[in-house]
């Protein structure tokens, strides 16, 4: 049973990777090796919002499209920890990795708002059972243990 999380990157993956390419000039190979960096972004990012209790933060992103979604907060936050993610671990010059998390964290946020709830505004309730934040933070918390626990982690996994 696939995390809600992977089951949304899969489902619009496609489209964020296009979307990266014909409109920041990075290769098919880069914007592949940008969507997971993009999804961990997003899982922690999110995370942080469930754990401060910030969901109306989330359903006001999610429900931000065009201008409002470029001046929404948290999709700064996002944008600028996906910029330094994608800084660190490709190496891209600083204003492609700007462009590249502009553009792919629109389209991410674009197609998720989608994905949720079709041409709706997404509610709280599509925020949970769809993305199972529950079990996102317990996924999370997981995650955390492994890491900390390197082999032995494997246990719980």
């Amino acid at each position: 049973n696939q995390p809600m999380l992977d089951q949304l990157f899969n489902s619009i993956g496609g489209d964020v990777i296009s979307s990266m390419t014909e409109k920041t000039g990075i290769n098919l190979e880069q914007a592949k090796a940008v969507l997971p960096i993009a999804k961990d972004t997003v899982q922690t990012g999110l995370t942080d919002e469930v754990k401060a209790g910030n969901i109306s933060g989330i359903l006001g992103m999610l429900n931000s499209s065009g201008a409002g979604l470029q001046q929404n907060s948290l999709f700064g936050n996002l944008k600028g920890m996906l910029m330094q993610n994608i800084l660190s671990k490709l190496g891209l010059p600083e204003s492609v990795a700007s462009l590249v998390a502009g553009t792919g964290m629109t389209s991410i946020v674009e197609n998720a708002s989608q994905f949720l709830s079709g041409d709706a505004d997404v509610k709280q309730s599509d925020l949970t059972s769809k993305l199972d934040m529950g079990g996102m933070v317990g996924d999370m918390a997981k995650g955390m243990l492994k890491d900390k626990l390197g082999g032995i982690g494997k246990m719980f996994g």
